[in-house]
């Protein structure tokens, strides 16, 4: 009789904690997005003065979670501009990058609030 009482106990928990857990994409706010290339990013202080920071931080090619996007200096690259900078996941420093730089860019954006 125990070990059944142990087993709906386990079970009740494990059903009842995935319930109450959040998984961690609900945890962390925002929005995935993959870049193709090393990106500059700049911090806030640098957003629109980029030569008030020396050397920029290299963003790395790759999957990033995004907080917000904002109006910035519109950045070229190849024959593509774009004018919106995306704050990623504030536990990396709230360092910018140009949306640029984003795969498939135009089908995120509307999911990337603003900031």
């Amino acid at each position: 009789m125990r070990n059944i009482a142990r087993i709906v106990l386990i079970a009740a928990c494990a059903f009842f904690g995935a319930a109450v857990l959040p998984s961690a994409a609900q945890a962390l706010p925002g929005q995935y997005v993959t870049t193709f290339a090393g990106a500059p990013g700049r911090t806030s202080a640098c957003l629109y003065n980029p030569s008030a920071c020396p050397s920029p931080i290299v963003i790395p090619a790759g999957s990033h979670l995004v907080a917000c996007k904002v109006l910035g200096p519109t950045v070229v690259l190849g024959g593509t501009s774009n004018r919106w900078w995306l704050q990623l996941n504030p536990s990396s420093g709230r360092v910018y990058i140009s949306a640029v730089y984003v795969d498939n860019w135009h089908q995120v954006e509307n999911s990337v609030p603003n900031c």
